[in-house]
């Protein structure tokens, strides 16, 4: 492994973090205050007492070149280190560099207890002082950083999502109409793809569209990208189905306006699938066409809803009636993002893998729900290769049929009364929970029409069941739920493409009136509805 630099203010725990990183991975740990007393017989608190800060940062800077010298070193920095004689360049020409970024509170509780900082003063209203002017002027040094994380939380906490920022990503590509675009799985945040959009956004601009709900995870991406000279303005959007219209669209074009963005530019879309949709779809329409990225943060945008081009926003009768196919230059998976989701949103995701794989891999839908008791706790590690495995799917289609002309429509199994009980929710209704809802009731319906074993409807329920996502659709399925089917952007003239399950792994396009479609769903939920029959001394009742 490469070497390995950690950096940060005073007290944000770049020795106790770094020594037990280094253990975990077999680095060897290198802790640059201590080398340099241990080369000048003096500790790091007297050197600057007798030396002062000019000539130590000399020392420091040629501590620093030796022992950034070969591989296999994890070296804890001088909170200084990298701010004096072109510090942090160095370190990044020769190691993997992460900021362990602390807010300046939390840094003086801890320096109060750790004893001699002659640069920072004895008393807390010194400290706080100090590390405040500290903070204001190294903090665009340390943003230029390959990675950040959150040192606020516990050691263990932190060593894991230093060990998460060491992984390697997994690289693929989606291609769409002979183009390919990159796809990045990272275990880290969003924050770690600062180099790779700075390096795409060239010399243009940055516009992140981001849903308020994850802004947290958005401002250190932002700060980071300010710090390689990458001109960024934040936008704020609501997030959640109810931003995807046409409201928020024209309040970003008018952002956009402001900003003066041209083509030039680069449009990051940082949150749920609403976000990335109605990111993308701006900008598809933003001058004709701009470049944009897709950075999902929930389970249901990285599996399905950020990959493949569609771009959408929604109409009062119907949802993605009005979009365009415009598929981002790049998608990055952090899925560190996953780590503070609600449950519901998380399980919400869950429903849009378990899609893809009923609909086109048996094998994978049977390996999900050998992991259910784990996915259920929201392991993260755990869903990993279920998100991989369903990316590969959705790319593989969406290269055969990228305007779904053909069989990228198996994808929207589950959609069509999905979408109708979601519209007529308001979205009160999460668009999985819905999805799962829709595949339960497809499923039944091939069962009924005799193109699939009465197995598969079973099947269905109770893997979902296992992954705590909602099975029963038909007391549901009301007169007006049943009336939006046509609306449904599957239609074509009376006809609609309705996607069934002919086998777990099978779906199938079964083109229908949509009158036929509501009777037999209708005739469907009520059978299911009906009280069942029991009998008593031979007699009905």
């Amino acid at each position: 492994m490469a070497n390995v630099v950690l950096v940060g203010m005073p007290a944000s725990g770049k020795t106790s973090v770094g020594a037990s990183v280094a253990a975990s991975l077999g680095l060897t740990f290198v802790d640059l205050d201590a080398h340099i007393g241990q080369i000048a017989g003096l500790n790091v608190a007297d050197l600057l007492r007798r030396e002062g800060e000019t000539t130590f940062r000399l020392r420091e800077a040629e501590a620093l070149d030796r022992a950034l010298e070969g591989d296999g070193k994890l070296l804890a920095s001088g909170g200084g280190s990298p701010c004096f004689h072109d510090g942090m360049n160095r370190m990044r020409a020769a190691a993997h560099v992460i900021w362990l970024d602390a807010p300046v509170d939390a840094l003086v509780e801890r320096t109060l207890q750790d004893g001699d900082r002659p640069l920072l003063g004895h008393t807390r209203l010194e400290q706080t002082v100090a590390l405040r002017d500290l903070a204001e002027r190294r903090a665009q040094t340390y943003a230029r950083a390959h990675r950040r994380v959150d040192a606020t939380q516990p050691l263990p906490a932190v060593v894991r999502q230093v060990q998460a920022a060491l992984r390697p990503s997994v690289h693929a590509t989606i291609a769409f109409e002979g183009v390919e675009h990159p796809l990045v799985i990272d275990d880290g945040h969003v924050s770690d793809a600062a180099d790779a959009l700075a390096a795409l956004a060239g010399s243009g601009k940055i516009a992140l569209i981001v849903d308020r709900k994850v802004r947290v995870q958005a401002e250190p991406l932002e700060a980071m990208l300010k710090a390689r000279g990458v001109a960024t303005v934040l936008l704020e959007v609501p997030g959640g189905e109810k931003s995807k219209d046409l409201r928020t669209a024209a309040k970003l074009w008018q952002d956009l306006a402001q900003h003066q963005f041209d083509r030039s530019d680069l449009l990051v879309a940082i949150g749920g699938g609403a976000t990335t949709d109605v990111g993308g779809f701006v900008a598809a329409t933003w001058l004709r066409g701009v470049r944009h990225v897709a950075m999902p943060t929930t389970v249901l945008a990285m599996a399905d809803a950020s990959v493949g081009g569609k771009t959408a926003i929604d109409l009062n009768v119907g949802k993605n009636l009005v979009g365009a196919f415009h598929p981002p230059v790049l998608v990055w998976l952090a899925l560190g993002a996953l780590e503070t989701l609600p449950g519901v949103e998380w399980r919400s995701g869950l429903a849009e893998v378990a899609k893809i794989f009923v609909a086109l891999d048996a094998d994978a839908w049977r390996a999900l729900l050998r992991d259910a008791k784990s996915l259920r706790r929201r392991s993260v590690a755990a869903l990993k290769p279920h998100v991989q495995r369903a990316v590969e799917l959705k790319a593989e289609v969406v290269a055969r049929d990228p305007r779904e002309q053909g069989d990228r429509a198996l994808l929207n199994l589950g959609h069509t009364l999905g979408h109708a009980l979601e519209v007529d929710s308001g979205f009160t209704l999460r668009h999985g929970d819905a999805v799962a809802l829709g595949m339960i009731a497809a499923a039944e319906l091939s069962v009924a029409h005799g193109t699939a074993d009465a197995n598969v409807a079973a099947e269905l329920r109770a893997g979902f069941q296992a992954l705590d996502l909602p099975t029963q659709w038909e007391t549901m399925a009301t007169p007006a739920v049943l009336g939006r089917l046509g609306q449904d952007k599957k239609m074509r003239g009376e006809m609609l493409r309705f996607v069934e399950v002919a086998a777990i792994g099978r779906a199938v396009v079964r083109p229908c009136r949509v009158k036929e479609l509501e009777s037999m769903l209708a005739a469907l939920a009520a059978h299911a509805q009906r009280p069942a029959v029991a009998s008593v001394g031979g007699m009905r009742r």
